[in-house]
């Protein structure tokens, strides 16, 4: 109380406010000690900060070879967290996605590769709390439909953002599995509609994501 110079009441607050969050719980004697879920939370960061260190390299190599933006995201909050992002060196082009801040997960490459990999549950909360809001004429707002796509999502092993989130952008993502097939994170690649012409560019390009995915998991030891 003296170190912190917190009176009893708000003192009190705060540790009512940390027990009742699971970040704090009391032994049999009645004293403080860490909760549950603040190993939870320990645990998580350290996860992504791996999963950021892992995938560095591999991230900046798909960038300047395919020159698209990369990105890595996982579901957080039940929206999509950017948790590293790389610009190719060449372009003069920036995309408007910032590490660490949320980005919509019915609409965009990385949420609907995510939620393809994610249980109903967390759809279904998703859709039930924030809806399918419609952000461009391409946006996916019916549930049905959302559910149609992302079993197409799984059937072809990856997703594409036709221009849901943003006007004339394209997105290409993928999965990234653990070694007990459970999902981690998306990556993905974004440019703009004219870069992506005809079938075949949209070929090439899953391809080195598929091998920049696969370098990712080899490197994470998530690979049988």
């Amino acid at each position: 109380q003296k170190i912190l110079s917190y009176n009893k009441s708000t003192l009190f607050r705060i540790l009512y406010t940390l027990e009742k969050n699971n970040f704090l719980s009391k032994d049999i004697n009645g004293r403080y000690e860490l909760g549950l879920d603040i190993f939870i939370l320990g645990n998580q960061i350290s996860r992504i900060g791996k999963l950021k260190r892992g995938s560095e390299y591999y991230l900046r190599e798909l960038a300047e070879e395919s020159g698209f933006t990369a990105h890595i995201g996982i579901i957080e909050n039940f929206q999509v967290l950017i948790i590293a992002k790389y610009d190719p060196s060449d372009s003069g082009i920036q995309m408007v996605s910032r590490v660490g801040r949320p980005v919509p997960a019915h609409c965009t490459g990385q949420g609907k590769a995510l939620l393809a990999y994610s249980s109903r549950k967390i759809v279904e909360k998703i859709i039930k709390d924030d809806g399918l809001y419609r952000f461009t004429s391409n946006t996916i707002t019916q549930p049905n439909d959302f559910f149609i796509e992302l079993e197409k999502i799984r059937r072809q092993g990856y997703a594409i953002d036709n221009s849901e989130h943003e006007r004339h952008i394209h997105c290409i993502a993928l999965p990234i599995l653990n070694e007990f097939n459970e999902l981690e994170a998306a990556i993905s690649i974004t440019g703009l509609v004219m870069d992506f012409p005809d079938k075949a560019s949209f070929t090439e390009n899953i391809r080195l994501l598929q091998q920049t995915r696969d370098k990712i998991r080899k490197k994470m030891n998530y690979v049988n």
